[in-house]
């Protein structure tokens, strides 16, 4: 799982956010908040969300 986590951290910019990757192909069931290579305001949350999980349970463990 670490390597997951440092693979997150690794694609955050200087700015703290997180871009747009390229989209999956097949059907598309909702739009994003911003197009491929953009800073994304969901991806951001989510990835600030696992961040704060894994560096949190690590200082319980």
């Amino acid at each position: 799982m670490a390597d997951a986590i440092d693979l997150v951290r690794s694609k955050r910019q200087s700015d703290g956010r997180w871009l747009q990757g390229r989209p999956l192909d097949g059907i598309v069931w909702s739009i994003t908040d911003a197009g491929e290579g953009e800073p994304s305001k969901w991806i951001t949350l989510q990835a600030l969300r696992v961040l704060r999980w894994w560096d949190a349970a690590r200082h319980v463990a």
